[in-house]
């Protein structure tokens, strides 16, 4: 059957994650032992790029496709087809009169001062003449006002057919309410053009506010038809190796069957950084888990964010990408245009700035010699000696290059020195993190100085030591594999399907409640039912949309069916809007749409996770380190490094391979390991704890 999951535990497991620059890669043995592995993307296409780093683990460890269970994936594909934009518009349907509710938009405001007030929706990806009226509407009950019309749909779809539309977005007013009309006007889609690909608003967001729902289903449909093609040929590849059809991971941090991400790809959105979160929160020690944390994943081209509560990340129902909002259920996540990656440049005023855009894979960095001339962090980290021209996993990095772009993009434009302008454009990317930090905590109501931060990605534990020091935080832990956190919660994540409805009652009303389990009821038995191999039981959790009277927008709270009662819910509202707005209010509330959530536990495995695993190669019964050196006995062993970093002439060098549990130092040092390269600042104290966790503490 597509997408299912084998029983058998004791074959191999592969989880694959795919960044910018990047595809991480780990593979487990029947054994248990993790082997992770990073490689540069190759080929044109981004499923080939994949295919081609999983062919090469698997010639390395020797497996076949017929011996691997369980293949798990996480994807930035919808995220840069969002931020990008430059894939081929959509058309929209919409009713007769309501063609401009996507340009209108709302009259919030992002940036309150700018001086000019960019528009919420990308018209360019859905143009005027390509949103389409039609007859028919319903009535804010759901009842039909005005019947749909088969011809007014046909010649909508002629004319969207001659404007080259491939996919198309049914928004109709009150879908949430009554899904009958878009239903309808599916199905001629599917017999005018079986080959049109089609988003429903009642499916893809079916809650109130025709602007949210719209929006994202028009970026539902947008992202489809790239997402569609790529998972295809993805699954396609892999079939023809002997895999099983692959599960992705969706933003709200659990895996679903491939073909259903391709029916919904809105929910990719943040595929790759929720994989990341989860692996964060399963990597850290007992003591970070048991505080509030920052889990901080930079990769090539971004800088995901996401605060860790007793060890887990908090849901939003708003998410931004880019300048896009967008109303998709999802962890909590922050996103910045800060990675290895980013583009460094001196703007027209003579400021210094960093991203959004970024070199990528090809070309790259300059200090990658594939052909990049503009300067990234990358290349300032190169410059400034806190990236070895040998990276610990055998890539090499060009020093020359690397000094040449600085000089060129930084250097001469500012006056400065490449050295000085390589520390300030450091400087510049370790503030913004910091700003990234502080936002982060603040919105949760968390002192960012009291909170633990958690370094992972490949740049992690570049960056973050520094930034910790500007918000003043003073622990900074970096996890076994942080380079491969997304692909390791790719593994320890679970099964979740979710259904959804709006609906609309005041709580203290006595008929709500008894409406709302009757919903969940309906909304349950819609959810794929039993267990699925290599997961628990499922367990289906239960949540209403909460407001108080008048309050145009809702906050969700669990909910409990035969437990709970209509003043246990108002108290529990009241809490969560007192943390997230600041204060409770008194008076009434409204329940504004219910949901239910199956998840089914990844089954138990010990997996050996340690950086020895991967990183280093046997001598006897001894650990030989990046240098050569045998380790020698009670102490790591260390090569002295120059820099060119501002008051910091040399630093210690490190093999992570080569620590062992109690070791400890005072820095500056850098730590090297085949997926990351650690920065220590000076008077930092740097300590490994029994399961390999690197602690960094303030002096």
């Amino acid at each position: 059957m597509s997408g299912a999951l084998r029983a058998d535990a004791s074959g191999w497991e592969v989880a694959v994650d795919v960044g910018g620059t990047f595809v991480d890669v780990i593979a487990v043995s029947p054994d248990g032992v993790v082997h992770a592995s990073k490689h540069a993307r190759r080929g044109a296409a981004p499923a080939e790029a994949v295919l081609a780093a999983v062919d090469t683990v698997a010639s390395v460890q020797g497996f076949r496709g017929a011996d691997v269970t369980r293949w798990l994936h996480g994807t930035t594909i919808a995220t840069n087809l969002l931020l990008e934009q430059d894939a081929a518009p959509v058309g929209v349907l919409v009713p007769r009169g309501f063609a401009d509710v996507l340009t209108l938009g709302r009259q919030s405001r992002r940036d309150l001062y700018a001086s000019h007030v960019g528009v919420q929706t990308p018209v360019d990806l859905m143009p005027e003449d390509l949103r389409v009226e039609i007859d028919g509407r319903l009535g804010a009950d759901g009842r039909e006002v005005e019947p749909l019309t088969r011809s007014s749909v046909v010649d909508a779809l002629s004319a969207l057919h001659a404007a080259g539309v491939r996919s198309v977005a049914i928004c109709l007013l009150f879908s949430h309410c009554n899904p009958a009309h878009e239903r309808q006007v599916a199905a001629w889609c599917a017999e005018w053009s079986p080959a049109l690909q089609v988003s429903l608003s009642s499916d893809v967001d079916p809650r109130p506010r025709e602007f949210e729902r719209w929006l994202t289903t028009a970026m539902d449909a947008y992202v489809k038809p790239g997402v569609s093609a790529y998972l295809q040929a993805l699954k396609a590849g892999l079939a023809q190796r002997g895999y099983p059809a692959p599960w992705v991971m969706r933003s709200f941090g659990g895996i679903a069957p491939v073909d259903d991400c391709a029916a919904l790809p809105i929910a990719l959105a943040m595929s790759g950084p929720a994989a990341a979160v989860n692996g964060v929160a399963r990597m850290i020690d007992p003591a970070t888990a048991a505080s509030a944390a920052i889990s901080i994943d930079i990769g090539g081209t971004s800088s995901d964010l996401s605060l860790l509560e007793q060890g887990a990340a908090r849901y939003t129902q708003a998410l931004a990408v880019g300048h896009l909002d967008l109303r998709v259920r999802s962890l909590d996540i922050v996103s910045i245009p800060l990675g290895g990656g980013s583009i460094v440049r001196v703007n027209a005023a003579g400021a210094l700035r960093i991203g959004p855009d970024s070199a990528g894979a090809r070309p790259g960095p300059a200090a990658y010699a594939q052909g990049g001339t503009l300067a990234t962090v990358t290349d300032c980290l190169v410059v400034l000696g806190l990236l070895p021209e040998r990276l610990a996993s055998g890539l090499m990095l060009d020093r020359g290059k690397a000094e040449a772009a600085v000089n060129d993009s930084v250097a001469a434009p500012l006056g400065l020195s490449i050295t000085a302008a390589a520390a300030a454009a450091l400087a510049v990317a370790n503030a913004s993190l910091a700003e990234a930090i502080k936002r982060t905590a603040f919105a949760a109501g968390v002192n960012p100085r009291e909170v633990t931060l958690v370094a992972a990605g490949g740049g992690g534990g570049l960056h973050v030591a520094e930034a910790a020091a500007l918000v003043g935080a003073r622990r900074v832990v970096v996890p076994p594999l942080p380079g491969v956190a997304a692909a390791y919660g790719l593994l320890r994540s679970p099964r979740i399907a979710m259904k959804e409805a709006a609906m609309s009652g005041v709580l203290d009303d006595e008929d709500v409640l008894p409406a709302v389990e009757a919903l969940l009821r309906e909304l349950t038995a819609a959810l794929p039912a039993g267990s699925a191999a290599g997961h628990s039981e499922r367990v289906v959790d239960s949540f209403i949309d909460v407001g108080y009277l008048g309050q145009e927008f809702a906050l969700e709270v669990a909910y409990t069916p035969g437990v709970d009662t209509a003043a246990t819910l108002a108290a529990r509202f009241d809490h969560v809007h007192t943390r997230v707005r600041g204060q409770a209010f008194s008076g009434g509330h409204r329940v504004h749409a219910v949901r239910a959530v199956a998840r089914w536990a990844p089954a138990a495995r010990s997996l050996t996770l340690t950086t020895k695993a991967h990183a280093g190669r046997a001598s006897g019964n001894s650990l030989i380190s990046s240098t050569g050196l045998p380790r020698a006995e009670g102490s790591p062993v260390s090569d002295t490094l120059s820099l060119q970093l501002p008051g910091v002439p040399s630093c210690a060098v490190f093999a992570r391979a080569a620590l062992a549990a109690h070791d400890t130092g005072i820095g500056p040092a850098l730590v090297t390991a085949l997926d990351t390269t650690i920065w220590i600042p000076p008077s930092w104290r740097w300590t490994v704890d029994d399961d390999g966790v690197l602690i960094l503490e303030a002096p």
